[in-house]
Formats: structure tokens, C-alpha cells, sequence
């Protein structure tokens, strides 16, 4: 049976999960969760409520999902050991590397790798597997050939339903460099979902970058057919109501019932929908005119009188509405009494459509709660202790039970006090037996049954507590290059240096070559994070006219391996703190480091790795065409263009493409511009090349007069 996996970020959505359908939930702690705004769980309630999960047979996963710096691995720790005493089933890391210390510290741990790790494909899988992790939650780019792939791998987790990114998964830096709210570390602030203006795009809308909601809802059978061990729904910040629908739903499509959209749809529905990369990208995977939640379609603008609508479906006092015209939100409405008419603000015509957005009958407190049943026995033996037993555990009085004066424990007042199961979601079924005339303390007998239950809730909770938390983070690696420097085209280089070529077209053999033969230094190919079977392909064939491989994730990495080239391990790994190096030091030539670490975090600490420290941020890779036309009439090979926010501050997207496959990438408009260093990182991707003379030169006011500069996240560091 193929797992349902639900999301929570409160007791409700918790509560909900159960209670609609949910084979195992996962949750996030109050550190270290990519959901920080929720409201998450912590050291005071994480054992009640995976306790109550495991009384219903539900199973609890724990997110640790964010990049951890340095100075934060010991509260790591300590959040890790408060939900592994608590018996969470597994924990869900970003940082592949943090497996290791994990699976050191905590004995026989379980560990998931989220979809920010970018798993996409059958080495970064293999990868993780090696690493200790028991399962890989997809990156939601991945296509169904590669899934199926997987899936004969390692335990798989597919995302079915929810939210989409429009960036590959890990590779959002807009938010960060925006300010300083790193999406990485669970503080993303949605710039995707803000208004933009997109040089060239077909798109009429305002949010051309802003996806749709994902939903697989027709394809669960073919996941299950292929392997797939658990469906995932998106959605720790969204409401208990769209929990419920959600769970309801995809429940019922497991389950071989009746199913419909229309809930889901009034409790959440971005864009109508898309099934997202899992054939191609799907041509509805843009929700560029509506950019929140759109509802159901219930009708349309009958007759307009003043601030009053009309129209022919009945409503309920409450219920909430947009107002669509052309496919644009124009207005919105409420039903302030029961009826047809509906109060509203904005713009209206008639035949204008009207999305139910809140629909007054999706209530969550018609839900049943579900229930265990245990067995209770009592003994209550005038001369004896007062005994009651349930699930293995037995609770006895502290004293004998003497001769009642006037009226002695009865069987059914027994009975009816073992029925108060207070906070424990049981349903009890009792075995009491009462000899000769026994009295108890009414008082007694609630502490009593008190007891047991809540020794039966948490019997399983450990009370392990962390040993040692120094681990040996040194290495004896040396730094290989001067300089590390990606290009798309020639430039020119020293021998001690690194020149990695992240090509406009990796198919156009004769182009690589034409630069390749200019180039003394050690040559590296850019291999990116997604890297679908296709693609690897073309990769491959290249391998032989490069020494190495910059891998900007886990998929070059094993490449590498696989192949036994040279390593450097990219931007797109986040590199983030010592245990991260340590480990890439030992298989890599260079270490390339997050761009979201502070400089006061890399010196002293991380200075084997190589800062980014000059030339062109890239803030977002994206796997969609935001352009809106077909790859065969695209000619924007290397080319940028223009995405304007509303306050006139432009990024810069380029399209590179090497299979089937355009990707675009997002690029500040200002470039990082550091002091120069003995060594660095260094993008010139879109810039001049005579600009990286002059800062090999350190002509720091040539730059200046021909950019506009930044020091990015180096200053600062990120939340």
C-alpha cells in the first residue's frame, strides 16, 4: 500500500491528518524547519503528539530541513535528540552530509532526504543511499522515467499535490539576497509570487514567474504501479480545511472511492492546477494572472445593483468570493446573509465568474475523531492493592483497598471513571472485577487511571541523551587552484587556475572545442543539479575533452565518481559548514562555498573552501520556459533578458539548454564585487571579460564605473 504522507504546522492540521485519512504526517520543530512561519512543534509537546500519532497508527517524520552554520550543529543536536526521544519514525535533512553525524549520535535513527537536496535522477540517489539515508524525497522537477528509475533504488517520495517552486529545489537565493531571508533556511519571503514585468514573454499576466498548484490527483495509480513508497501534499503554512480536503482526497483515490475536485479546490487552488514536470512541463504550470488562491468556478454575475451582486447559486452567510473577468481578478464578495445576493468591492460586469474561495460548509469540526480501542482490566479486591492493566502495563494504589464503611466501589462506577480518557485518543473497553466491599477515593482512582494511561501513551518514548558532540571536523586538504572561474566562452586564464565552461548549448561540440583548445589551466564541464537520463547522456560524451567536473550538485558528484574525473564541488551544493567540507575535501579537488555564508562565518572556520567573491549572482534556475514559446522557434541562446519588480529593480534571465530541455536562469542585475582575495570563486557569466582583468588587477573604480556593485550575502550572511 503506497503511504499517504500529510503536512502539519499546528496542532489542527495535526489533529485533522489523523483524523481524514493520514498515513504518516510530517512536521517541523521550532529550528531548523524550512517552514519557519508555521507554527511547528517543540521540546514540551513533540512527545504527546507522536505519541498520539503512533495510538493511531500513524507514523511522524521530523523536519531538519534547512542549512545548518557552524556555530548551530550542538542546538541541532539537542532538537534532533528531543524528537528522536519522542520516537519520531524518521528525520528529513537538506545537508546529505549531516547524515553522518546523525547516524554517529543517535542509534539506529532514520533518516529521509528532503527535496532540497535535488534528487532528480539515479546517482544523486545512489549517492544518498550510500550516505546512510533510508529514503529521498524528489525534487518536484523530477519526470516519471527518472522516478521509475529511483524507485528500483531506494524508498522514493513524491510530491502529489500543493505548492510549487518555481526554482529547482535548493537553488532559490532570491529571497536572501533580496533580504537577507534565506528561502535555504526555512525564511522565504515568495519573491516569485510578486508582480514582474518579463522582457519578451507572451505572458499578459502580472506574475510570470508564479506557478501553479501541483496535482497529481489522476496519476496516483501509475506512481503506486512504478514503485513510488509514499505521496506526499505540500502544505505546512496552509489551513486545517485544506489539510482535511487534501487528505480527504488522495485518501479516497487510494482507497478505490468516488473522488472530486471540488473541495480541494474551495480550500486551496492556485491556477487550476498543473501536473507539473511529471511528463515534459505541462503548458498549464504558469498561474500568471491570479497569483493566490483562485477557488471553484460556482458561477457568474446575474444582475449588479450598487455594491450588491446577484446571482443564481444559493449561498451561506460567510462564504467568500472572486470576482474573474478575462481570467484577471477584478473584485471579491461575501455573502453577509444566507441567499443569493452578495456584498462586493472592486470591479464587476455582468457574466463576470464567480470563484467560491471560502465555502462555509468545509469545516473541520464535522470531522469524527478517530480513536483506539484498548482494554482495560481493574481488580478492586477489598484487602489488596487497587490494580488496573492495559497494552502491558500494569499501575497499582499506593494503598490497600479497605472495607467501605457505607458505599463500596461498584462495577460500573469503575467502569464509568475508565472511560474519562482525558487527552488520549482512546476508546475503552473494560475488564473489572470487585470483590468483597473494596473503597477508593474517587480522587485516587482519577490519579490512578491518570497513570496508566499516560504510561501506556508514552511507553515507547526513549530518554537517550547525547554522549559526545565533538566530532573531528579537520582535514588535511590544500587548496588545488588560484581561482576557480565559470565562463560561458573563453577567457583567459592562468595555468594555476580552474576554468569551469558552463556552456549556452552543450550539444554544439565545435563551439566547446573552439575554447577548450585557448584554455592552459585544468578544464571542468558545469554539470547541473537536474540531470535527467537524456541530458547525463550528452554530459557523458563530453567528459573525455575536460580534466574534471564541477558538479552544482549531488548527481556531478557521482558522475565524477562514476567516471573518475576531477571534483569541485559547486555553488549549488551549499556548502555550509565544517562537517559539509570535510567531507567534499576528501573527493574533491576544490570546495566551492554557499553563497549565502557571511565572511565572518568562512574566515577561520571554512577557509579551505573557495568564497564567491566576484561576478554574476545567480539567484533561480528554472526548468519551465517563462517566455511562454516553443524551443524550435527560441533563439535566446546566451542572450538576457529583462524581469522587472514593480519598484523597477531588474534581474537578468539567460537560457542555456542542453538536451531537449531549455533551462533559464535568473541573474542579479548587480554583480558581487568583494576585495580579491589569494583565492576565490568568480561567475562571469554575463559580464565583459575586460571586467575580470580589471579585477584580477584590482582596478576596483574601472568596475564601479561599468557595474552596479553589490557584496551581497558576504556582509551580512543570511537568517
Amino acid at each position: 500500500m503506497i503511504e499517504l504522507l500529510a503536512p502539519s504546522g499546528d496542532e489542527k492540521s495535526f489533529l485533522t491528518a489523523i483524523n481524514c485519512g493520514a498515513d504518516a504526517i510530517y512536521i517541523g520543530m521550532s529550528d531548523f524547519s524550512a517552514r519557519k512561519n508555521a507554527q511547528n512543534f517543540n521540546g514540551d509537546n513533540i512527545a504527546y503528539y507522536v505519541s498520539y500519532a503512533h495510538a493511531l497508527g500513524v507514523k511522524v517524520y521530523v523536519a531538519v530541513n534547512t542549512l545548518v552554520k557552524d556555530a548551530e550543529l550542538p542546538l541541532l543536536l539537542s532538537t534532533v535528540e528531543l524528537a528522536y526521544n519522542a520516537n519520531a519514525d524518521a528525520f528529513i535533512l537538506q545537508d546529505v552530509f549531516l547524515g553522518n553525524l546523525l547516524k554517529k549520535t543517535f542509534p539506529g535513527i532514520v533518516l529521509h532526504l528532503s527535496t532540497q537536496a535535488g534528487i532528480n535522477e539515479e546517482g544523486g540517489a545512489i549517492f544518498a543511499k550510500n550516505l546512510g539515508f533510508s529514503r529521498v524525497i524528489l525534487a518536484r522537477e523530477t519526470p516519471l522515467k527518472e522516478i521509475e528509475k529511483i524507485a528500483k533504488i531506494i524508498e522514493t517520495e513524491v510530491f502529489v499535490h500543493g505548492a510549487l517552486c518555481t526554482c529547482f529545489s535548493g537553488h532559490c537565493y532570491m529571497s536572501a539576497y533580496v533580504g537577507g531571508n534565506s528561502g535555504n533556511r526555512g525564511y522565504c519571503k515568495q519573491p516569485c509570487r510578486k508582480e514582474y514585468s518579463l522582457e519578451g514573454s507572451k505572458s499578459s499576466g502580472n506574475y510570470p514567474i508564479s506557478l501553479s498548484d501541483l496535482c497529481l490527483a489522476d496519476e496516483i495509480s501509475l506512481l503506486k504501479k512504478i514503485g513510488v513508497a509514499s505521496i506526499k501534499i505540500e502544505g505546512r503554512m496552509r489551513s486545517p480545511e485544506y489539510v482535511a480536503s487534501a487528505v480527504k482526497l488522495y485518501r479516497n483515490i487510494i482507497d478505490g472511492k468516488p473522488y472530486g475536485l471540488s473541495e480541494i479546490k474551495r480550500t486551496f487552488n492556485r491556477g487550476n492546477y498543473t501536473k507539473g514536470y511529471l511528463y515534459g512541463v505541462d503548458a498549464n504550470i504558469i498561474s500568471d494572472k491570479v497569483q493566490n488562491h483562485l477557488g471553484e468556478k460556482v458561477g457568474t454575475v446575474t444582475q449588479i445593483k450598487g455594491d450588491r451582486l446577484l446571482t443564481k447559486r444559493f449561498n451561506l452567510k460567510g462564504d467568500a468570493f472572486k470576482i474573474i473577468s478575462n481570467g484577471f481578478e477584478v473584485g471579491n464578495a461575501v455573502c453577509s446573509e444566507n441567499g443569493n445576493v452578495l456584498l462586493f468591492k472592486g470591479r464587476a460586469k455582468i457574466g463576470d465568474e464567480l470563484y467560491l474561495t471560502k465555502d462555509s460548509c468545509l469545516s473541520i469540526d464535522n470531522i469524527s475523531q478517530k480513536t483506539k480501542v484498548i482494554c482495560v482490566t481493574a481488580n478492586a479486591i477489598e484487602g489488596e492493592y487497587l490494580t488496573l492493566s492495559s497494552e502491558g502495563v500494569t499501575v497499582t494504589s499506593d494503598e490497600v483497598l479497605q472495607s467501605a464503611k457505607s458505599s463500596p466501589i461498584t462495577v460500573d462506577e469503575i467502569v464509568k471513571n475508565l472511560n474519562k480518557t482525558d487527552v488520549y485518543p482512546y476508546e475503552v473497553k473494560s475488564n473489572v472485577t470487585v470483590k468483597g466491599s473494596p473503597f477508593i477515593a474517587k480522587s485516587s482512582l482519577n490519579k490512578l487511571r491518570a497513570k496508566l494511561y499516560e504510561k501506556v501513551f508514552f511507553k515507547d518514548v526513549k530518554h537517550f541523551k547525547i554522549s559526545d558532540n565533538t566530532y573531528d571536523f579537520e582535514t588535511n586538504s590544500n587548496k588545488t587552484y588560484k581561482n576557480i572561474i565559470l565562463a560561458d566562452e573563453y577567457v583567459s586564464v592562468d595555468s594555476n587556475d580552474a576554468f569551469v565552461l558552463h556552456p549556452s548549448r552543450y550539444s554544439d561540440g565545435n563551439k566547446i572545442d573552439c575554447i577548450l583548445k585557448k584554455v592552459t589551466a585544468d578544464k571542468y564541464i558545469f554539470v547541473p543539479s537536474f540531470l535527467p537520463s537524456q541530458d547525463k547522456q550528452i554530459i557523458i560524451s563530453l567528459l573525455d575533452k575536460f580534466d574534471g567536473i564541477y558538479a552544482d550538485g549531488l548527481s556531478g558528484v557521482y558522475l565524477a565518481k562514476e567516471y573518475n574525473k576531477k571534483l569541485i564541488a559547486g555553488l549549488g551544493i551549499n556548502v555550509f559548514n565544517k562537517i559539509d567540507l570535510k567531507n567534499l575535501c576528501d573527493i574533491s579537488k576544490a570546495v566551492v562555498l554557499s553563497q549565502e555564508l557571511g565572511q565572518f562565518e568562512i574566515d577561520g572556520k571554512l577557509d579551505l573552501g573557495y568564497a564567491f567573491r566576484f561576478g554574476s549572482i545567480r539567484l533561480m534556475e528554472l526548468l519551465y520556459c517563462p517566455f511562454g514559446k516553443s524551443c524550435s522557434v527560441c533563439k535566446r541562446d546566451g542572450d538576457f533578458y529583462n524581469l522587472t519588480d514593480k519598484i523597477g529593480h531588474k534581474f537578468k534571465v539567460r537560457r542555456y539548454k542542453i538536451g531537449s530541455i531549455c533551462r533559464f536562469e535568473v541573474y542579479n542585475e548587480q554583480i558581487l564585487f568583494a576585495d580579491k582575495r589569494d583565492t576565490q570563486f568568480i561567475n562571469l557569466i554575463g559580464i565583459d571579460k575586460s571586467c575580470y582583468e580589471e579585477y584580477i588587477n584590482s582596478n576596483a573604480e574601472a568596475i564601479k564605473e561599468s557595474f552596479s556593485i553589490t557584496y551581497g550575502n558576504l556582509k551580512r550572511g543570511v537568517n
